[in-house]
């Protein structure tokens, strides 16, 4: 009897120790479970941090000009100056030629009533304006033939000054930017002619002629 109630008693030491070992086996494997969830949820977030890395730019492509430049030299009040260097120029296989250019100058503004229907009409509006004291005239030919003109002025101030007085006087004037263009005489060289002139002849041509200017245009602004 004693035999069994030893066996019976080492029998549930026994079975207690299973117990205990496979409970404390599987809280380790939960905590390594929760530990790898743990790590793939940091990794996760780190990911979403991540910048996308950035774009470059793309540059836009250079538009392609056909439009050539030609050298001016000048302006030359004496035309007999401007045909010895023409020559000098020539001599030294440069191709140039003397022509006038058409060269801006000041803007001016100029204050107009609109073309009207016919000659007539227009002349009959003078004659009312001419009545209440405006200086006026009819534009006899142009993009405003017709119309009438009351004054071009240099500043634009005193253009929009008028307008006014006449709009308020019920006249339905308007003004409109008029560049002043005059005629220079100038020498023009052909595309590249003067990258084959040593920077001594420029030079020696400023020392001889300092009121002379060197510039670029597009050649065909300067055709002739």
């Amino acid at each position: 009897m004693r035999w069994i109630a030893l066996f019976l008693i080492l029998l549930n030491f026994g079975v207690f120790a299973w117990f205990v070992g496979t409970s404390t086996s599987d809280k380790e494997r939960i905590r390594v479970a929760d530990k790898r969830a743990e790590v793939q949820v940091q990794s996760i977030a780190l990911v979403n941090e991540i910048s996308p890395l950035p774009v470059a730019p793309v540059s836009p492509a250079k538009a392609s000009s056909t439009e050539q430049l030609c050298t001016l030299l000048g302006p030359f009040a004496e035309e007999s100056l401007g045909e010895a260097i023409v020559q000098r120029l020539k001599s030294l296989q440069v191709s140039a030629v003397l022509r006038d250019v058409e060269m801006q100058g000041q803007m001016r503004y100029w204050v107009f009533l609109p073309p009207l229907n016919s000659r007539r009409e227009a002349y009959n509006r003078l004659r009312e304006l001419q009545a209440q004291g405006i200086d006026s005239y009819v534009i006899p030919k142009g993009a405003l033939a017709d119309g009438i003109s009351f004054g071009i002025f240099s500043e634009r101030s005193r253009a929009e000054s008028l307008t006014g007085e006449l709009i308020e006087k019920g006249i339905r004037a308007q003004f409109r930017e008029e560049p002043q263009t005059h005629a220079e005489r100038w020498i023009v060289l052909a595309p590249g002619a003067s990258d084959s002139l040593a920077p001594d002849f420029w030079l020696q041509l400023q020392q001889e002629h300092p009121e002379l200017d060197r510039r670029r245009n597009l050649c065909a602004e300067v055709s002739g």
